[in-house]
């Protein structure tokens, strides 16, 4: 069970995971901590083995099966291609690089889990309230935590960032995970700032809204208990690799803000890690230090931005779980202190509880200091580490240790690309990307790839008040515009199984209201207003009475390119953002597919690309590809409207067994030959043998266009059941004009692969 650092509260490790700060503003705690059972044959355990055995002495109303599904979840090649930690090693000094997973932070190793075990939690509690996220971040947890959430989309993530108060390679991290349901803000002032607001939020939060909030920074203990696995791990290692002897007592040095990384190695030790001494090494805001010393913990200072920016906070929340047990786990005390902290701004221990820290020492280090020690540790060492990693061993160098020690190395160099330069004697005056090349040759260290991929983001800086903040983690917005691109369906010989979105749009709005209103038709008639209904009626939840009206109206209607998909997917998605993103996408999929019958058409224009589907069972199975970047695609829209029954009404009912065969063979390539741009394999893509023969008698002068079409190099077909034709071909080959034939009037509309697929934002 676990507890309330403020009293009174109890709660399973599920419960705790889901709720993250207690009712009375206190973070939770296990009643009683169990040991690991350290024999001879440990020390050959994989990470994963000892995060399972970690897992279970922490998650007490966890099954062994649901632990196994997080672990698999989270540690694997997707997110830690070639390694979980690295160890580097120099006589009685080793280093511990926590930097190899997806955002190059150690915050990776905890937040990659962190999803699992939230939804796991869910289901164990029969919660099916829409997850919200929210998290203050120094720096590295909000790359961390949008990389890991963004993957299940049961999760709505909202990061609150310093404006100026991260890095700008850590800032461009956040910005690149961000999409419809991730968001990365910046807010005016320091982090103490974000976390206070975060905090509040919480406090505050409507018990009724539908949502169930919670947190990924280490304030909750799905953050923390990850944390603890590589520090068994790493003394495994150590044991293995010779470093250190079975049971020998070593240090550990841990550049700390926020307190939870160092706290995580304190609870390793009580699980029977040897860690002897806990070094809390700080930066110019030295509150942590001044306390380790003093035993008072004083905020009442300046607040200085420093060139280790994730440790530029003085309000330490992981503290408050230490301070709790240097108490003697009184509650009434520690909520007594806390109190004085927001009152006045600062607290005191006594002696006697200052002594059951005796195994904390604690040190700081200017920004000189720090350049320094990346550049001693690098001609000395012969080793790259950033800027946190070198305030640790900075101040492992000023206290002079003289036991074997780990320190903890957070964060990859190449995140701080001008303190690096710095450090490193090389030119600064360059973009950061540059710079990071200079390191890359100058120290022979490769670039990770989490760092190369980030300079294509051209995304920009979102800064908002609390307000704003306010109103979109509470979904007070009344009003969104639900944006669907047009589809291409039926594409030659993939009937009824591939689709395409392309850049026509129809837009529409959705608001609450008092009553059902609609633009065009009637309540009773519109086809939106339909799918909006059936999806509160699969959600369970009440209904919420909606205005829909017309934005753009760019997909004409009748001829064969998705107008009706796009009021099923808006309709669909309208009532989940009106359910506060309810709905997980497949699930919504589904929804859309089983209104519309088929999945050929919704499917592109929900989820944008080429995309290739199925259904089986209930169940709708999709493919999403790119189209290449070779091919031009052209819509030749006729003036007449073709209906779908009529389209369908003309296809036979028997067809030759030798045209079943050539049309499966065809559309069995179709995906592939899209996505290579090859036109040999596009135009035996279009050489349809059942359904278009039928179908091009219904649309007058088709067979003229088609003439012209192949003459400028073009595959043809007809785009859906409509009246529409698409023309494939390489961008190369002669653009295409409107044009009258046999009286019939064509437009003609060049059009581009719609990647993104249905789109939303709030008005």
């Amino acid at each position: 069970m676990y507890i309330s650092t403020r009293g009174g509260e109890k709660l399973t490790a599920s419960k705790a995971i889901l709720k993250g700060l207690a009712c009375d503003g206190g973070l939770f705690l296990p009643e009683s901590i169990k040991k690991l059972n350290l024999d001879d044959k440990y020390f050959d355990k994989s990470y994963l083995e000892i995060a399972k055995d970690v897992f279970s002495l922490f998650l007490d109303d966890f099954t062994e099966e649901e632990i196994d599904y997080c672990i698999n979840g989270a540690y694997n090649k997707e997110n830690f291609a070639n390694c979980f930690t690295k160890l580097a090693s120099f006589n009685n000094l080793s280093f511990l690089e926590l930097y190899h997973g997806p955002t190059l932070a150690f915050k990776d190793m905890a937040l990659t889990i962190l999803p699992f075990l939230i939804e796991v939690a869910k289901k164990k509690n029969n919660v099916n309230d829409k997850s919200l996220i929210l998290v203050a971040t120094s720096g590295d947890t909000g790359g961390a935590a949008l990389s890991s959430f963004m993957k299940n989309d049961a999760f709505d993530t909202v990061v609150l960032y310093p404006d100026g108060g991260v890095s700008e390679i850590q800032e461009k991290q956040m910005l690149y995970y961000t999409n419809e349901r991730t968001h990365a803000y910046a807010i005016k002032g320091n982090f103490d700032d974000c976390q206070s607001f975060v905090k509040s939020v919480f406090a505050s939060y409507p018990k009724d809204n539908g949502i169930l909030l919670s947190s990924a920074n280490s304030i909750n203990i799905g953050r923390l208990v990850p944390q603890i696995i590589y520090y068994v791990y790493a003394y495994c290692k150590l044991v293995k690799n010779g470093t250190l002897n079975k049971g020998e007592d070593f240090a550990i040095c841990v550049p700390t803000g926020n307190f939870g990384d160092i706290f995580a190695g304190y609870l390793a030790s009580l699980i029977g890690v040897p860690i002897s001494k806990f070094i809390c090494a700080s930066n110019v805001n030295n509150v942590l230090t001044d306390f380790f010393k003093t035993g008072v913990y004083d905020k009442n200072r300046e607040f200085k931005k420093s060139n280790s920016p994730a440790m530029d906070i003085l309000i330490s929340s992981n503290l408050e779980r230490l301070v709790f047990m240097a108490t003697g786990n009184d509650g009434a005390r520690v909520k007594e202190l806390m109190q004085s902290l927001n009152e006045t701004g600062k607290y005191s221990l006594t002696q006697s509880e200052m002594q059951n820290l005796s195994n904390f020492d604690a040190s700081f280090t200017n920004e000189e200091d720090t350049i320094k020690a990346i550049k001693k540790a690098y001609e000395e060492l012969g080793y790259l580490i950033d800027p946190h990693t070198a305030v640790a061993y900075d101040c492992y160098n000023k206290l002079k240790i003289n036991q074997k020690t780990l320190i903890v190395s957070t964060a990859s160099p190449f995140k701080f690309p001008y303190t690096m330069a710095k450090a490193l004697n090389l030119p600064s005056d360059k973009s950061e990307f540059e710079i990071i090349k200079d390191i890359a040759t100058f120290s022979k260290v490769k670039i990770p790839y989490g760092i190369k991929k980030l300079e294509k983001c051209k995304k920009k800086t979102i800064l908002k008040t609390k307000q704003d903040i306010l109103d979109i983690v509470t979904y007070s917005t009344n009003k969104y515009e639900v944006i669907v691109p047009c589809s291409s369906a039926n594409l030659g010989c993939s009937f009824d199984c591939s689709g395409v979105a392309l850049s026509l749009y129809n837009s529409f709005y959705f608001e609450k209201s008092e009553k059902d209103q609609v633009e065009y038709g009637t309540v009773e008639n519109n086809l939106m207003l339909k799918a909006y209904k059936i999806a509160f009626e699969k959600s369970g939840k009440p209904y919420i009475p909606v205005k829909i009206t017309q934005g753009k109206n760019e997909v004409p209607s009748a001829r064969g390119l998705g107008s009706s998909s796009t009021c099923i997917v808006a309709g669909v998605v309208g009532a989940n953002l009106m359910l506060k993103n309810y709905f997980k996408k497949q699930e919504l999929l589904e929804i859309m597919t089983e209104i519309e019958g088929h999945p050929d058409n919704v499917a592109p224009a929900f989820l944008g690309g080429f995309v290739t589907s199925c259904m089986a069972g209930g169940n709708v199975f999709t493919v999403k590809n790119h189209v290449s970047p070779k091919l031009a695609i052209y819509a030749l829209i006729p003036d007449f409207e073709l209906s779908t029954k009529k389209a369908r009404g003309v296809l036979p009912e028997t067809i030759p067994l030798k045209d079943a065969i050539h049309n499966l063979c065809r559309s069995a390539i179709t995906a592939e030959a899209f996505l290579k741009g090859d036109m040999q394999m596009i135009k035996a893509v279009f050489d349809d043998k059942i359904h278009q023969p039928a179908r091009f008698p219904l649309i007058k002068g088709s067979q003229k266009i088609i003439e012209i079409m192949k003459e400028k190099g073009y595959a043809v077909a007809i785009s859906g059941a409509g009246s529409t034709l698409l023309a494939v071909g390489l961008k190369n080959n002669d653009e295409v004009s409107s044009m009258n034939i046999d009286g019939v009037k064509w437009t003609v509309k060049k059009l581009r692969v719609d990647d993104k697929g249905a789109t939303f934002k709030k008005c």
